[in-house]
Parts: structure tokens; sequence; C-alpha cells
């Protein structure tokens, strides 16, 4: 599974400022190269050591280049993190994960977007490949008990609704049981804190008014509580077709409309997918930037090889070299899933969606792999 950071395109920005921090700071560099992490060193101040690393002059301006995109690493005081950070930190949906060391490497603490933002995750990695001992001060995971954002983050749910989520952790905290229900399979054992459903329906009537629950819905329902949190699982697949220079605007129009009749949201978009041609389409580009979504592209042989029944279209054959580009190219990026919604035809676009058969896990330790599509871990960003 990758981290938010990793999704992004982002690296790991590691600086130290003693000489004996840069040396651990190279150190580091090569431990890390085996983990597959992307990586760049620096250092800042004036201690001798670490030639190889990039020299920084103003570690603010450092520290913005790579805000809500890369994660972080300080090798030294954890007082020189916090005000390093301090003017750029915002939301824990969107902060960088920020970590400290000491110069001598033995110990490593997340300090920022543990969860959300997977630092303690990447955090574990390290710990793992350096010998650092992971420093852990978030009560759920000091106690080993479930924490719902950390839930979502392995399984590759948007949360929403941050107030109601600490207020589940702030019960779990306490002792307390919280009613879950899951339309999707979870695998794994559940955890002792949750109240386990068998219908959505068991959890409305299993939970009071000033009761929380966890409710996650392939599909918006048509009753729903304010006391209950909702989940809404990555599990469709977008095959889109388009004229040259449609806007991300009529993209986003045409999909909600689709979306609106099946109770879905953007969010729950594991892909948008299209033929290679289309892989610098300005509109398409923008709307997946926007959203924070995968774009994948087949090429016309790839897109034939789909088996499952298309509507097929001798024009478009002919022009592109497949009967049919959204409907294979969502049958594609959705591993085998449903047809839910066959090829649509809008002004200057074409549309289909794959409903994904997805399985959600409860493994949610660091470094594990879990909440793919089909649960193996396969199909992450």
């Amino acid at each position: 599974m990758r981290s938010v950071w990793e999704n992004k395109g982002g690296i790991v920005r590691v600086i130290s400022f003693t000489k004996a921090g840069h040396a651990e700071n190279e150190r580091l560099k090569s431990l890390i190269a085996g983990e597959g992490l992307p990586w760049a060193g620096y250092r800042a101040g004036t201690a001798p050591g670490g030639e190889a690393l990039l020299k920084v002059e103003k570690i603010r301006d450092w520290v913005r280049d790579g805000w809500g995109k890369d994660a972080y690493l300080f090798i030294g005081a954890a007082g020189i993190a916090v005000r390093s950070i301090a003017p750029f930190v915002k939301d824990k949906l969107t902060d960088s994960p920020v970590l400290v060391m000491d110069e001598d490497g033995c110990f490593l603490i997340p300090l920022l977007s543990g969860h959300l933002g997977g630092g303690m995750e990447l955090g574990g990695r390290i710990a793992k490949c350096s010998g650092a001992r992971l420093v852990v001060t978030t009560a759920t995971d000091r106690k080993g008990k479930f924490a719902v954002d950390l839930f979502a983050r392995a399984n590759r749910i948007k949360l929403t609704g941050r107030v109601l989520a600490k207020e589940i952790s702030a019960r779990i905290l306490q002792g307390e049981t919280v009613g879950f229900y899951s339309d999707l399979p979870v695998d794994g054992e559940a955890p002792e804190e949750l109240d386990i459903k068998t219908s959505y329906q068991q959890l409305l009537e299993g939970t009071g008014q000033k009761s929380p629950g966890i409710a996650v819905l392939i599909r918006e329902p048509e009753e729903k509580r304010d006391h209950i949190l909702y989940l809404y699982p990555r599990i469709c697949s977008v095959g889109i077709g388009c004229r040259r220079g449609v806007g991300k605007e009529k993209i986003e129009e045409v999909i909600c409309q689709v979306f609106r009749i099946y109770g879905w949201r953007i969010s729950q978009i594991f892909a948008l997918a299209s033929i290679d041609r289309k892989a610098d389409e300005e509109g398409i580009l923008a709307f997946v930037k926007k959203h924070g979504l995968t774009f994948l592209t087949y090429t016309a042989e790839e897109l034939n090889m789909v088996e499952e029944e298309v509507s097929a279209s001798d024009f478009v054959k002919k022009t592109t070299g497949t009967d049919n580009v959204c409907e294979r190219a969502a049958l594609l990026a959705g591993g085998g899933g449903s047809l839910i919604h066959r090829k649509e035809t809008f002004e200057d676009m074409t549309l289909a969606v794959v409903q994904m058969e997805a399985r959600l896990t409860w493994d949610v330790r660091p470094g594990k792999k879990g909440g793919g599509r089909d649960g193996s871990g396969k199909g992450e960003d």
C-alpha cells in the first residue's frame, strides 16, 4: 500500500544540522535505498561533514517547496522541526507527514500527519531498516485500539466527518464499543472495540441518538443519521472517451450526472481510464489532479484483449483501432468488475462505469499491504 505522499509523486526530504546528524543522514540514505523510498538528503547550518548532502540556506523555504506533497524527516531537535513547519500547518487531510530523529539515529518520532498522511507507516519502514526505535504518542496506537482514520487510510477511503471520527476514537479510548457495518467484506479479525452489524438497518436500530457508529457503504443510503460516520470505498473505475479540448468542468458535470443515478460519490472513483491517445488530454488531467485520482491509459491492442461483451462501433474501431474505448477501458481498470453503466454518449464525450469487486482489511499496521480491490493490496495508486 503506497502512502499519500507517494501517490502524489512526493519524496522523503531528510535534513540534518550537526556533524553527527549529517553522518546519520548519509547512513540512512544507503539503508533506505533497499526500501524503494524516493529519498533526498539535505544539510543546514555550518557544521562540518555531509558533503554528499544538498545545502539548504533557508529552512522555511525548503519546507515550503514540498509542503503538501513530500514527507519530511528532521534529524535533530524537535523544536527545530516545529518552528520550521509552523507557518504551513493547516489541515490533517493535506499536511505533509513530518518525523523527527535524534542525531544518533536512536529514536524516531512521527510529529504530524501520522495516520492520514502516512507518517506512522513511513516511520515504521524507516525504523525497520535503520534500527531506530519508533516512538508512538497517539493514544489509539499506544493502547492498540481501533482508529477509524487509520482504517480509512489503509483501505484508501476518503475520510470526511473528522469531528465525528474524533468522537469515535474518544469513545473507544473510554472503553465503549462502537457499532460498525460494511457493505464490503473485511478480511482479518475485527477489533474488539467494534460491535459488528450484519446490515445497515441493524446499525441504525442499534445506535442511539448519542451513540456514534460507522457505516461503510458502496452508495449513499436513503436514510442517514448525523451520529453515524459514513465511509465510501473506491469501487468505481470510469472509462472515458472525449473530443480534444473538453474541459474539466464538462467532465465533472457528466460524471456527477451518472453517479447521481447510483448514489456514488466522486471520491469513490478508483481510476479514470481511456485509450493512450488521450494520455495528454488537458481536461482529463485537470480533473484527476483536482480530485487526486489516477488516470490509466491503454493501447488499442490492450483494450481489444477485454473479453466481456461491449457496445461495439465500427466507426470507433476505424478511428481508434478498438470498437469501444470507454467500456473496455473501464473494464481493464476495474480488473474484472461488473459493467454497471454501459457506454452513454454525451456532448463531446462518452462514459462507462465498472463497479469493482472490492475487499477491505482490518490490518492497518504500518508497512502492511491490504485494502486493494481484491484484498491483496493490488490496485493502489
